[in-house]
Parts: C-alpha cells; sequence; structure tokens
C-alpha cells in the first residue's frame, strides 16, 4: 500500500472533526458578540453574588434559621427537598440524553465514517462540569443553611459536587445500555426518607459532623465517579445513531419550547412513557360502575382510565410528596415570614396538582377516547374530576392537620371537626378543578408575530401560557393557606372555600371546550 493510499484510507477521528468544525465557525461569529457573551456571564456573577452575599455571611457563625413549631432542623427539610427535586429530575434528563448531539451535528457528523467516541466526550465532559457545579451548589446552600464553618462547608460542597458527577455518570450509563434507572430513583427516594425520618426524630444539624468525615466521603465519591467513568468511556460507541438523532429532535423541541414559553408542549416532550402493565388490572372502579345507574357509570369508566395512567406513572407519588413538603415547609423555620407561608402553600399546592394534570392534559391533546364515551363532554370531564379530588383530598388532609397541629389549634368541638372536615373536602375538589384547568386550557396561537414589551420581544400567548392553571390553583388555595398564619377553622372560612372551590370547579369543567 502506498503513502497517499494509506493516508486515502485514514479516517478522521471524532474529535479531530469538532475542531475543524470550531475552527472555521469560529471565523463567521463577530468579536462584538464575544463580548456580549463576557458582559452577560460578569452581570449576572455580580447579581448572584449580590444576592447571596447576605446569606453566605452566615457562614462559619454556627447559626442556623429558626426553627418553626414543627421542631424540624429547617437544614432537614431542605435536604429532603433537594432529593426529592434530584429524583424528578432523573427521568427528564435521561429523555434529554444526557448525551446528545445538535440536530445539525447529528445530521451531518453521524453519517462520516471515523471514531464515534471523540464526538461525545466533549459533551460528557461540559455536562460533567454543570452537574458538579449544581451539586456544589446545593452543597453551599445547606452549608448556608446549617451556618456550618469552613471545613465542614467546604466537605458538604465536595460531597454534592461529587454526587451531581456520580449521578451523570449513571445516567449516562442507561444511555449506553438502554436501561432504566430505578435503582437510583430508589436510592434516591430512600435517602429522602431517611432525612426526612432523622429531621422528624429531632436529630441534630448535619453541621454537628466532623468536617474531614464529609471531605474524605467527598473526596472517595468524586474518586469513584471517576472511575466509573473511565471504564464507561470506551463504551460510548455502542449508542445506536437511531438513538442520537432521536435526543437531538427532542431536544431541539425543548430548546422551540422554553424560547416560546410553551409549558404544555415542554412537557410533553421531557415526560417518561407511560409503564407498560407487568399484569391485568382487576379494574375495581369499572366493576363499581356496573351497579350504578347508566348514565353514571361512564364517570367511573372515566375515572379509572385516569387511574390507571398515574399508577403507570411512579414519579406523580414523588411529586404529591414534594409539594406537600414544600407546603409545610414554613412550619419547620419561623425565618419565612407570613407571606412567604402563604407562596409556600400555594407553591407546594400547584406542584401536586401538575402531578394530577395528566389524564387530562392527554385527553386535550388526543380527544378521541373521551368522545367515545356515551354520555356528554361535562359528565366525561366530571369523570375526569374524581381521581384528583380523591387523592388532592388526602394530601389537603395531611397539609392542614400539620398546620392546625403546629399551630396548637386543633378542633376542640365536634362543629369544629366538621368544619375543618368541610374544608378539606371542599378545597380538594378545588384543587381538582385547578387540575382540570391545567390539563384543558386551550393552547394559544404561536403563529402570531412577535409582541413587543419592556423587556424584549415576547411570543404571543405568553401570559395565557404561563398564569392558566396557576391562577385557578392560587384561587382554590388561598383559604387553606391562611391556616399556615394562624387563621382559625370557621365557618366563615369555610363558606369562603366553598365558593372559591366551586368556582375553580366550574372552571375547569368549562376550560378548552370544543365547538
Amino acid at each position: 500500500m502506498s503513502p497517499a493510499d494509506h493516508h486515502a484510507r485514514k479516517l478522521p477521528a471524532g474529535r479531530e472533526l469538532r475542531r475543524w468544525v470550531r475552527a472555521h465557525t469560529a471565523r463567521t461569529r463577530s468579536p462584538w458578540a464575544l463580548l456580549g457573551d463576557i458582559y452577560d456571564a460578569v452581570l449576572a456573577a455580580a447579581i448572584l453574588a449580590a444576592l447571596a452575599a447576605p446569606y453566605l455571611g452566615r457562614l462559619g457563625t454556627g447559626t442556623t434559621p429558626t426553627r418553626g413549631t414543627g421542631g424540624m432542623d429547617p437544614t432537614w427539610a431542605v435536604l429532603v427537598l433537594l432529593l426529592l427535586l434530584a429524583g424528578m429530575l432523573v427521568e427528564p434528563l435521561r429523555r434529554l440524553g444526557p448525551l446528545f448531539l445538535r440536530t445539525y451535528e447529528a445530521a451531518w457528523w453521524l453519517n462520516m465514517p471515523g471514531d464515534r467516541r471523540g464526538l461525545l466526550e466533549p459533551v460528557a465532559w461540559a455536562e460533567a462540569a454543570v452537574a458538579v457545579a449544581a451539586g456544589g451548589g446545593a452543597g453551599l446552600l445547606l452549608a448556608v443553611m446549617a451556618g456550618a464553618g469552613a471545613i465542614t462547608a467546604t466537605g458538604m460542597v465536595l460531597l454534592a459536587g461529587a454526587c451531581g458527577a456520580l449521578l451523570l455518570v449513571a445516567l449516562v450509563r442507561a444511555q449506553v445500555v438502554d436501561a432504566g434507572l430505578p435503582a437510583v430513583r430508589r436510592t434516591l427516594l430512600g435517602a429522602a426518607v431517611i432525612a426526612l425520618s432523622a429531621g422528624a426524630l429531632g436529630a441534630p444539624s448535619p453541621s454537628r459532623v466532623p468536617g474531614g468525615l464529609f471531605v474524605s466521603l467527598g473526596l472517595g465519591t468524586g474518586l469513584a465517579a471517576a472511575v466509573w467513568w473511565w471504564r464507561l468511556r470506551v463504551r460510548l460507541v455502542e449508542i445506536p445513531d437511531a438513538h442520537l438523532l432521536e435526543v437531538a429532535a427532542r431536544n431541539l423541541g425543548v430548546q422551540v419550547s422554553l424560547l416560546s414559553l410553551d409549558t404544555r408542549a415542554l412537557g410533553r416532550l421531557l415526560s417518561a412513557p407511560v409503564r407498560r402493565p407487568a399484569a391485568s388490572s382487576r379494574l375495581p372502579l369499572a366493576r363499581l360502575a356496573l351497579r350504578l345507574l347508566p348514565g353514571l357509570r361512564p364517570l367511573l369508566g372515566v375515572a379509572q382510565a385516569d387511574c390507571l395512567l398515574l399508577w403507570r406513572q411512579p414519579r406523580r407519588a414523588l411529586q404529591l410528596l414534594a409539594g406537600g413538603i414544600v407546603a409545610v415547609f414554613p412550619l419547620f423555620s419561623s425565618g419565612v415570614g407570613a407571606v412567604g407561608a402563604v407562596v409556600f402553600h400555594l407553591v407546594g399546592g400547584w406542584l401536586a396538582v401538575l402531578a394530577l394534570a395528566e389524564p387530562a392534559r392527554r385527553a386535550w391533546f388526543d380527544g378521541g377516547a373521551d368522545a367515545s364515551w356515551p354520555t356528554g363532554p361535562v359528565r366525561v370531564r366530571c369523570g375526569h374530576l374524581l381521581v384528583p379530588t380523591a387523592i388532592m383530598i388526602a394530601w389537603t388532609a395531611a397539609v392542614v392537620v400539620a398546620q392546625l397541629f403546629a399551630s396548637g389549634q386543633l378542633p376542640e368541638s365536634a362543629g369544629q371537626a366538621w368544619a375543618a372536615a368541610g374544608l378539606v373536602v371542599a378545597a380538594g375538589c378545588g384543587w381538582a378543578g385547578a387540575a382540570l384547568r391545567s390539563g384543558f386550557r386551550p393552547t394559544p396561537d404561536f403563529s402570531l408575530g412577535l409582541v413587543a414589551s419592556p423587556v424584549g420581544s415576547l411570543p404571543p400567548g405568553t401570559v395565557e401560557m404561563l398564569v392558566s392553571g396557576p391562577d385557578a390553583a392560587a384561587i382554590a388555595g388561598l383559604p387553606t393557606a391562611l391556616l399556615a398564619l394562624g387563621v382559625p377553622v370557621t365557618a366563615r372560612l369555610l363558606g369562603v372555600q366553598l365558593v372559591a372551590s366551586g368556582a375553580v370547579v366550574t372552571w375547569g369543567l368549562l376550560t378548552g371546550r370544543r365547538a
């Protein structure tokens, strides 16, 4: 073989392709664009530093936010929230890759011969930096909440950053072997349960742990993540082209949804497919429907379908638990304030509502199933209301009991007990109406031109898309949010809740009806 033939047969590596494209595209980029990027980065860093400076001053002081009447150290509550948040983000990150190529990169580079590993390794290193930074930020938040010293805070940041890197490597392995992540979700859920139990039992703040232990654990976890990645990097070539093309298209859809602020499309892209059933269901609600009048049977049939859909999405339970912890978080710390307590309650309820709006959301996009029932559309929507109502009544009962117990205003008479029970039932119905409002809200027309605003050009329907859903949840949850402020349960408060819940349920039943 001649030297010319040898060089002609030598295939370029993926890293060389990236380097060649970067060198040729950098010439088309204006120096002012680079200057603008630097300016944005410096401005963002200055704003974040100004916001974080008062709280960073708590480091090393050993002071923590004052405990609320719940008796749990706020650091444990924040740790539980962070673990649940990580558990809920596992599946969306898995849907996005995590290793991915841009659409034009996948269309061009995947057709070229050569080593495929060099195309994905730079993406992996960039995502590893983001994962370590996100984990380190979470560790810094815990250190600030605990008022930890310098060594302890450093250990918390190291351990959290290493855990972020370890989670990313687990996601990459799942992408390589095309498997799910049940073990990762169970680990995060188990850690959240342990942290919640420790806080509920009155365990001291994590800042009491020796800082050297945190540093050792962080270094050990980081070393384990590095070794795992070193053994996994050689298998990046096993990721099939079809998967990379699918992930590239999904990432493009997410980018378009973010630019247009289309939260509905964003949720559909990031939601995992429904888990396939391992065995046939007994359909208890459908069996019960056979004993009812013919006009009421479709309601339980719709409720049975919604129940199956939510049962095959286990992550919804995590979202409900996270919403409950957010709602009662002001009970663990008295530094939240009155307005903050109301906001936490409404945000927690909205997180729970989003978990239960999936059946209505799917029914809006594909109305064939609802149209096949032998009854009117309003009755079908009443069927969609049953499962969210039952779940949100239980959720509201847990939150309201915690609020009443923390404020020392538990019912002392039969009348107060009946008023509290009525308040819980009415609030649960109102939250369920907000779930219908969120799921059946019509999609704005994004084909119109951009709308000029003081903050720049915005896509049409931005306010409608962002407000539709939270508006109904705020109306339904405001009466029970007053309990966090120490407002007693009275007949007047129950009347306000009945009016608010009735309006929200009616709103949800009539939202987005097709002519």
